[in-house]
């Protein structure tokens, strides 16, 4: 092989490498339920300080509910800012704002989460 196309065969090994990033991988986003006792009928997304909520993700899961100590594949979202909006096993709704998920690809529902419930 002459020495110019080994150099343009490298050269593309390398774009073709750099076009798959580990960050794609942790496209993939998760929330996990870290509460002790309450289960979600409801998980839904909006970008931060809108009420322009996505789908139940919550029906991600093969029971249709978020339980206690699981993880939750979320779908159809591209990385940012989100606030949540929560139902839980009772019908209370709970908020949770500011979730960032421009690094992160996971977040935790915990126990404090519930105080905004109503």
């Amino acid at each position: 092989m002459n020495t110019a196309r080994g150099q343009a065969v490298l050269a593309s090994v390398i774009v073709a490498g750099l076009g798959w990033h580990p960050a794609q991988a942790a496209d993939r986003l998760y929330v996990y339920n870290m509460t002790t006792a309450t289960e979600f009928k409801g998980v839904y997304l909006a970008p931060a300080g809108t009420t322009n909520w996505g789908a139940n993700q919550a029906l991600n899961d093969k029971d249709h509910s978020l339980d206690v100590s699981e993880r939750l594949a979320i779908t159809g979202l591209s990385r940012g800012r989100f606030d949540v909006r929560l139902q839980d096993d009772k019908g209370r709704t709970c908020l949770k704002r500011g979730v960032d998920l421009t690094k992160d690809a996971s977040f935790e529902i915990r126990e404090e989460d519930l105080a905004t419930c109503h």
